[in-house]
């Protein structure tokens, strides 16, 4: 078993579990998971790969949502990553057209996340924040030469 596989397995048995408030583990599986799942994937185990990115995103969220009230910063660091490895994925020139389409897709939910993250703070630093993702966004997005409108 390789240590995507492995990983895999170890957050479907966190979601088995259906213990949502135990965000520790959680935690310890998002910040092992293997490079591979962000190099480019052997076509015999895309399907695969599509599936432990979905659980990693899903992983990422919840600890945003966990972190949300108490820790604004941290929580949105968790939203931030996926999207810094979503638009590494989007610009590797090995990366599969499905793999890009995917990410390209999750990249859109992601910044809208970001964006209502940053709406509903109290602090003026996040309005700023907002507004620098919103240019951020338009420029990378300018960048992939509306990948995301022939998807």
């Amino acid at each position: 078993m390789d240590d995507l596989q492995l990983w895999l397995t170890t957050i479907k048995t966190w979601y088995s579990d259906e213990n949502p408030n135990n965000i520790k583990p959680l935690i310890a599986i998002i910040s092992a998971t293997p490079i591979s799942l962000f190099t480019v994937a052997d076509p015999n185990t895309h399907s695969q790969n599509e599936e432990a990115l979905a659980y990693w995103l899903d992983g990422c969220d919840k600890i945003s949502r966990f972190y949300r009230q108490q820790q604004p910063e941290l929580a949105f660091t968790y939203i931030q990553l996926p999207y810094a490895k979503l638009q590494a994925l989007i610009c590797d020139p090995q990366q599969s057209a499905t793999t890009k389409r995917w990410s390209l897709k999750k990249l859109d939910h992601i910044i809208v996340t970001l964006l209502e993250f940053c709406q509903c703070q109290q602090l003026q630093h996040w309005q700023q924040q907002s507004d620098d993702l919103i240019d951020l966004h338009v420029i990378f997005m300018a960048a992939q030469q509306h990948l995301n409108l022939k998807y």
